[in-house]
């Protein structure tokens, strides 16, 4: 390959051939063109490099983001794992405490629906007692005698027995008879109980049976 100097010293013999100045014009622009060209590689070595320089820091850049993305990775997979077991672990607390929670409503409810049928069987009881005892008091009522029983008896004794009516003076006058003032009680009043009510009803029967009307009434006795 020919370099610039050696283009430049080139001689040619001479000769009927070409002619001298048109062999030095294209000399001479021969040598300006590879002046040019060298000037144009020496940029394009320089560029090159430069080239070169930015390819090894984008390569060294590279390695670093890949590096760095690799750690990003590891870190996400970590946390990754590390939140589904946290997640699984807080799934498992909360069903082991809805599950406990869930057992201690059952256990309330079925001690509260056994304190609720109690009481309905209680209530049931002392409606019973209740339906007994007032079936009593009626039974006690009803063997009283009424106001049309006592008229119709009043006749019958009149037209049985018939008696003058009494003078105004043959009728005793009853004072009345001031009763001393009762204290007051701070005591509490016990209601009556069932066992109470019907030994007060037996008492009431007792009181009556002795009672003679119609037929049975002897006024001597």
């Amino acid at each position: 390959m020919l370099t610039i100097d050696e283009i430049k010293d080139v001689s040619f013999r001479r000769g009927r051939g070409y002619r001298g100045e048109d062999v030095d014009a294209f000399i001479d622009e021969v040598v300006v063109t590879f002046e040019h060209m060298k000037k144009e590689k020496s940029d394009l070595i320089r560029k090159i490099d430069i080239l070169a320089t930015r390819v090894e820091q984008y390569r060294a850049d590279e390695e670093t983001v890949r590096n760095a993305l690799l750690s990003s990775q590891r870190v996400a997979d970590s946390s990754i794992k590390e939140a589904k077991a946290k997640a699984a672990q807080i799934v498992a607390d909360a069903e082991a405490k809805a599950q406990a929670t869930l057992k201690e409503s059952n256990a309330v409810t079925a001690k509260q629906k056994e304190v609720y049928l109690k009481l309905k069987s209680d209530s049931a009881q002392l409606r019973k007692e209740l339906e007994n005892l007032y079936n009593s008091h009626l039974k006690t009522i009803n063997d009283l005698p009424t106001d049309a029983v006592v008229l119709r008896k009043q006749e019958e004794l009149n037209k049985k027995y018939p008696t003058a009516p009494l003078e105004e003076e043959d009728v005793e006058t009853v004072e009345p008879v001031e009763e001393p003032p009762v204290e007051e009680v701070s005591q509490p009043v016990e209601e009556p109980s069932a066992s109470q009510d019907v030994e007060f009803v037996n008492k009431v029967e007792d009181r009556f049976d002795d009672l003679k009307f119609g037929d049975n009434f002897d006024i001597d006795e």
